[in-house]
């Protein structure tokens, strides 16, 4: 044995009889020894703490690269709980401008420009024929069918229909003819959801809303109105010539005239057997005969007749009573006037949008710059609470919830 190794052995066996000392060598090498393996454990525990802290941010940062779903894309859940197509459009992130100062949005073949500043695609339905503006979106219709244009540039499919469509005054229903069925739906911007579904003749097409009924033409001539939730019967009045749309219940449209004397305005009122004349109004406006309630103010309260040399603004109320006079715009128009509040008609000509108010004013507003040529106003529908809702059962080709495809 080693010098060393007596020394200790002399020493433990005398502990037995007596204390040690503090600093006697067995106890300083039985600390020392002690301490290194302290030293050694606290090394080890911080190297393994350290490989789990790499570790665990190389698979964070892998799955930052990789979309977050390993490698996969995280699907886009639609109302319906299923995966949501793509958007028919690239989508558009918002952009707040400085308003246009216009009041409406503006259209041109398949792009939407918005009053703040915004452009949107308008796809899926082939050539654009008809856009409106409703509370939650757009809606919109081409020989592809009806669509509804959500403010991110994605679309949804609301209806194959093509033309025989129209909207409420408020822009929260829908009513279609699809073949020899006519549908009432809720619109919103995640499909329709059908209220009523009532057989009608062929060739019937919906031409504007009074309260819970449509009223409707023929291709063969007349205007009706039905009850969507009662079997229709027709009772076609060919003397009416052409609807303007609701106002306080009733309806502003054209009736013949007599002789050589021109379509008079009239008041409409809906019975169990269509439509009578409640009064007639002037007939010496020579107004024209569209069927479409864009013409009209929101409230349905004045109407907007083109002219070769400039726009006449119509208070209705007062050619029903018989009163002939109406405020001129005199602005050779180059679009189709639209309102964009109940007492503002929008124009335009080579200086730009014309503002024509129902007091005679008038306002000159630049366009906004990258609005294509062709381009037209986007009537705006805001002005009727929705109705209390009911069910019916979905036409075949409309979606109640739909995907964009």
């Amino acid at each position: 044995m080693t010098m060393l190794e007596d020394s200790l052995r002399g020493m433990f066996a005398d502990r037995v009889q007596s204390l040690p000392s503090i600093n006697d060598p067995a106890s300083v090498a039985i600390r020392r020894g002690r301490a290194a393996r302290r030293r050694r454990t606290a090394a080890s525990s911080v190297a393994a703490a350290l490989a789990l802290l790499v570790t665990v941010g190389g698979i964070m940062s892998l799955r930052d690269l990789s979309g977050g779903n390993g490698g996969r894309e995280s699907p886009v859940i639609a109302f319906n709980g299923q995966p949501d197509a793509e958007p028919t459009g690239p989508p558009v992130e918002p952009r707040p401008t400085k308003d246009t100062g216009i009041g409406l949005d503006l259209w041109a073949g398949d792009r939407l420009w918005t009053t703040d500043g915004r452009a949107l695609p308008l796809t899926g339905v082939g050539t654009v024929t008809r856009i409106y503006r409703v509370p939650t979106g757009w809606v919109y219709g081409g020989a592809g069918g009806i669509r509804f244009l959500r403010t991110d540039g994605s679309s949804i499919s609301l209806s194959g229909n093509r033309d025989r469509w129209v909207l409420s005054p408020g822009g929260d229903q829908l009513a279609f003819v699809i073949e020899t069925a006519l549908y009432v739906a809720r619109v919103s911007d995640t499909g329709l959801a059908v209220r009523t579904r009532v057989d009608v003749p062929a060739g019937t097409s919906p031409v504007a809303f009074l309260d819970r009924s449509v009223v409707v033409t023929s291709d063969s001539g007349g205007f009706d109105v039905l009850d969507p939730a009662r079997p229709y019967q027709p009772h076609w009045n060919t003397d009416v010539t052409a609807v303007y749309g609701p106002h306080d219940g009733a309806l502003r449209g054209l009736v013949s005239g007599t002789g050589e004397q021109q379509p008079c305005l009239a008041e409409l009122r809906s019975t169990g057997t269509g439509l009578v004349v409640e009064r007639t109004g002037t007939c010496a406006l020579d107004l024209g005969r569209g069927t479409t309630g864009d013409r009209t103010t929101p409230d349905g309260a004045w109407l907007a007749e083109s002219r070769a040399n400039d726009v006449r603004l119509v208070d209705l109320g007062r050619a029903v009573g018989g009163h002939t006079e109406a405020v001129a715009c005199p602005v050779r128009t180059t679009v189709p006037p639209a309102w964009a509040d109940d007492r503002t008609l929008l124009t335009a000509d080579d200086r730009g949008v014309v503002l024509c108010r129902a007091d005679g004013s008038q306002q000159v507003v630049p366009l906004p710059a990258g609005v294509s040529a062709q381009w037209q106003f986007v009537p705006k529908l805001t002005a009727a609470p929705p109705p209390p809702a009911t069910t019916a059962t979905p036409p075949p080709s409309t979606n109640a919830v739909a995907a964009g495809r």
